[in-house]
Formats: C-alpha cells, structure tokens, sequence
C-alpha cells in the first residue's frame, strides 16, 4: 500500500482555503467579494491539480493567489470603491493582465528574495490571466 496522498482540490494543500475571504475582509461588504474570489481562484487550481503539478508549485500557486485576493480587496477599500459592482472575473481582469498582478505594497523589490516572491505572484496572475481569458 502507497504512502502517496491523493489531492483532490484545493482544501487539500491549505486547510484554510475557505476561509480566505474572511481574512482579506476589511468591511462587511468584502465578504462577497471574496467569495466570488474563491470561486475564481477554485476554478483555477483545480486546473492545475489536473495538470497534475507538484505539491509544492500548486501550493505556491495558492499562495500567491491569497496576496492577490487580499490586494484586490486592500484596493477596493483603497479609493476603487466603484469596482464592487463588476462581476468578479472582470474585477479581477482589472488588476491583472497578461504581464502579471498589481505591485505588492508589502515587498521590496530591490531586495533579491522579496523580488523573486514578486515574479513568483505575477507569474501566477499571468496564468489566472490566461485560464479567465481563454475561450470556453
């Protein structure tokens, strides 16, 4: 008998995935937001465990959308209150496109780890990019 866990979505590599958008709420309203958000975000690492990618890609791949989850509804907040209304994979068109995400407040890119993290995160927002855009 194998060792070897099968994973299946994403509460297989972060327990706390559904939890999400109540850690990037800052008001009450955020919530829906974020929960559309998750939607997205499923949608898309669940094509990548088809892809059957490593654990630990998938699970960079998750981090990276939980910055970008937090950063959208950071901005929100942040004087681009008008974007509520858009549906959420056009909200999210709005901050990502085929050159990546919105810049991370909190990393230095002058500092050579933080700078890979950052290339790491656009390169996930490139791929979310591709999977929203692509023709069904």
């Amino acid at each position: 008998m194998s060792n070897i866990k099968i994973r299946k979505g994403p509460t297989d590599y972060f327990k706390d995935f559904r939890s999400w958008p109540n850690d990037w709420m800052i008001v009450e309203a955020d919530k829906e937001i974020g929960k559309g958000l998750l939607e997205v975000f499923e949608d898309f690492i669940n094509s990548l465990i088809d892809k059957e990618l490593s654990v630990k890609t998938v699970k960079s791949h998750m981090s990276n959308l939980s910055w970008l989850g937090s950063n959208i509804i950071e901005r929100l907040n942040d004087g681009d209150e008008k974007k509520r209304r858009l549906p959420t994979k056009k909200l999210i068109l709005e901050y990502v496109d085929d050159e990546g995400g919105p810049l991370l407040h909190f990393l230095d890119i002058n500092d050579v780890t933080d700078f890979r993290y950052h290339v790491a995160y656009d390169g996930t927002c490139k791929q979310l990019y591709k999977f929203i855009s692509r023709p069904k």
